[in-house]
C-alpha cells in the first residue's frame, strides 16, 4: 500500500515520546499509522515500512493485537475508572460503529463517556466478543482524538469468572448483577410469614442486624430519615441477604484481579419484579460495605416500567417522589445514583438530573441501535422493510429475553411498506420495541447482517449525526451542562 493513499482522519494524529501516531483509511480499510524513528513501532505488528533513518511511516493493521499495544502506548486510548466524576453516560454499541457519533456528543455536553459497555446477553446476540468490543471503542477514541477519560463496563455479570475476565481484558467497570441471589417472593409476603421465617435465621445473624437497623435511623440532606420497622427488617434481609454475600464474592473477584480502588463497582439491584424501597437501599449499601464492598454506583428498581427504547411508563409525580429519597440517599452512602434502561426516557430525565444534582450513571444502549435503522430506513427503505419483516417474524422468540409491552396490532404489515412510513416506525411506541429486542435475530441472517453493514459504512457520517443528535437531546434533558 502506497503511503500517499492514505487518508488521514484529522483529529487522529498524537504525538507521544517522540514518535507521531495516526490513523488513516485506503479504500475503506483502517490503517494505524506510527511515524518516528525505525523503532517507534516496537511491540505493533508492522504491515508496511517506508523510509529510513531518523523518520520511518510504519503502517499498522487495525486489529486486537495493535489495538492492546495502542492502549498500553498511548495516554488516553485505554479506558480508566470515572467514579469521581459528576455525570457519566453508558452508550452501548452493539454494531461497533457508534464510537464517532458518540464522541461527538460528549465534545458538547460534560459528562464522561463509557463507550465500551455490552452485556453478556448482547455479546451472545451479536456474536462479538468483550476484546472486540474494547478494540472498537479504542479506535473510536484514537480517530477522534478524544484526550479526556473514557470509561469501559463488564455489564451485568454475574459471576466472578467473568468479572475477572473483562477486568483482565481492560474494562475499568463492574456492573454487579447480584439478582439469582434477590429473593423477591418475600417482598410480598405479608409481615407476620416474614416474621415468622425472620426467627429461621441464626440468632447472631438476626441480633446484629437489629442492632444495626432497630436502634437507628438513617437521614438524609432533604430532613427525612429512613426507619426500619421489625417486619421491614425481616423482609429487606430475607430478600435482600444472599445478594450482599455474593456482591462481596463479586467484589472480592475484582480487588484479586485489580486490587483496591482501580476499579468502578456498580451494584445492580434492578433486575427484580418490585421496586427497591428506601430501606433496602440502606441495607445493600451498608451491608456491603461491613463486606468490604466499595460501592462506586447503585441501580435500584424504581417505580414505573424502564421498558427498553421508549419513554418511562408509570407517573412520573410518583417516580419523582421515590427517585429523590435515592438519590438522597446516594449522597448520604457516598455512591451515585445509577438508571438502567436509560434510553429515551425523556420524561423524567429532567427529574433525575435536578434531584441527583448532576451526580449520575445513565445506561442507553438500544437507542444508539434504533438510530442505525432510522439511517436505515432513510437510505434504503427496501433493507428496512426485510429488517422489519424479520423482526416481525421473531419478535416472540426475541421477548423472551426481554419485558417489553408492544401492542402488535397496531403496527402495520411489511409487505408495500411507503418508505416514508417506514421512516415513522422509528417514532412508534410498539415499534421501537420491537425492532429494538430483535437485533440479535437480524444479526443472526448473514444476508441482512452484511447488507445492514455495507449500508452503515457507506452512511458513516449519517449515522454519527443521528446518534450526536439523539445523545445530545439525552444528556440536554439530563441538564448536562455544555463543555465551556
Amino acid at each position: 500500500m502506497a503511503a500517499r493513499s492514505l487518508a488521514v482522519f484529522p483529529r487522529s494524529p498524537v504525538e507521544h515520546d517522540g514518535a507521531v501516531y495516526g490513523l488513516a483509511s485506503a479504500a475503506g480499510v483502517l490503517r494505524l499509522l506510527v511515524a518516528g524513528p525505525d523503532g517507534a513501532a516496537a511491540g505493533f505488528e508492522v504491515a508496511e515500512r517506508a523510509g529510513s533513518g531518523r523518520f520511518v511511516l510504519h503502517v499498522c493493521p487495525v486489529h486486537h493485537a495493535n489495538a492492546e499495544r495502542l492502549r498500553a502506548v498511548l495516554p488516553g486510548a485505554a479506558p480508566s475508572p470515572l467514579a469521581s466524576r459528576d455525570a457519566t453516560f453508558g452508550t452501548g454499541d452493539r454494531l461497533g460503529l457508534a464510537g464517532p457519533g458518540h464522541l461527538a456528543v460528549f465534545r458538547r455536553f460534560a459528562a464522561s463517556p463509557v463507550l465500551a459497555q455490552q452485556s453478556l446477553r448482547e455479546l451472545t446476540l451479536t456474536s462479538r466478543t468483550y476484546e472486540e468490543v474494547l478494540d472498537a471503542s479504542t479506535w473510536a477514541v484514537f480517530r477522534e482524538g478524544w484526550r479526556d477519560a473514557w470509561g469501559a463496563d463488564g455489564d451485568h455479570l454475574k459471576s466472578e469468572e467473568w468479572v475477572r475476565r473483562a477486568l483482565a481484558i481492560g474494562y475499568t467497570m463492574i456492573t454487579a448483577d447480584v439478582s439469582d441471589f434477590i429473593h423477591g417472593e418475600w417482598a410480598v409476603k405479608s409481615d407476620a410469614e416474614a416474621l415468622a421465617q425472620w426467627q429461621t435465621l441464626d440468632a447472631g445473624v438476626r441480633r446484629g442486624l437489629e442492632e444495626r437497623y432497630l436502634r437507628s435511623s438513617f437521614p438524609v440532606d432533604t430532613g427525612e430519615a429512613v426507619r426500619f420497622t421489625p417486619a421491614e427488617l425481616a423482609r429487606t434481609a430475607l430478600v435482600y441477604g444472599e445478594a450482599v454475600d455474593h456482591a462481596a464474592r463479586l467484589h472480592r473477584a475484582c480487588v484479586a484481579q485489580m486490587g483496591e480502588g482501580r476499579f468502578d463497582f456498580e451494584l445492580s439491584i434492578d433486575e427484580t419484579a418490585t421496586p427497591t424501597t428506601p430501606q433496602a437501599h440502606v441495607f445493600m449499601a451498608r451491608e456491603s460495605s461491613r463486606q468490604g464492598v466499595a460501592i462506586s454506583s447503585l441501580a435500584p428498581r424504581f417505580v414505573g416500567e424502564f421498558q427498553k427504547g421508549i419513554d418511562y411508563l408509570g407517573d412520573v409525580r410518583e417516580f419523582e417522589r421515590s427517585f429523590a429519597v435515592h438519590a438522597a440517599l446516594c449522597r448520604s452512602l457516598g455512591h451515585r445514583i445509577s438508571v438502567h434502561s436509560g434510553s429515551d426516557k425523556f420524561s423524567v430525565f429532567p427529574a433525575i438530573g435536578r434531584l441527583s444534582r448532576g451526580r449520575f450513571h445513565v445506561k442507553t444502549a438500544g437507542t444508539s441501535w434504533l438510530e442505525a435503522l432510522r439511517v436505515v430506513a432513510a437510505a434504503d427503505p427496501a433493507l428496512f422493510r426485510d429488517l422489519y419483516a424479520h423482526a416481525r417474524r421473531t419478535y416472540d422468540n426475541a421477548r423472551k429475553l426481554y419485558h417489553v409491552t408492544p401492542e402488535l396490532s397496531r403496527l402495520p404489515d411489511p409487505a408495500g411498506l411507503p418508505a416514508a412510513a417506514a421512516a415513522a416506525l422509528l417514532d412508534d411506541r410498539d415499534a421501537r420495541q420491537v425492532l429494538h429486542i430483535t437485533y440479535g435475530e437480524m444479526l443472526a441472517v448473514p444476508a441482512l447482517k452484511r447488507r445492514l453493514f455495507d449500508l452503515l459504512a457507506g452512511s458513516a457520517d449519517a449515522y454519527a449525526a443521528a446518534l450526536e443528535r439523539h445523545i445530545g437531546r439525552h444528556l440536554a434533558a439530563l441538564g448536562v451542562p455544555s463543555r465551556s
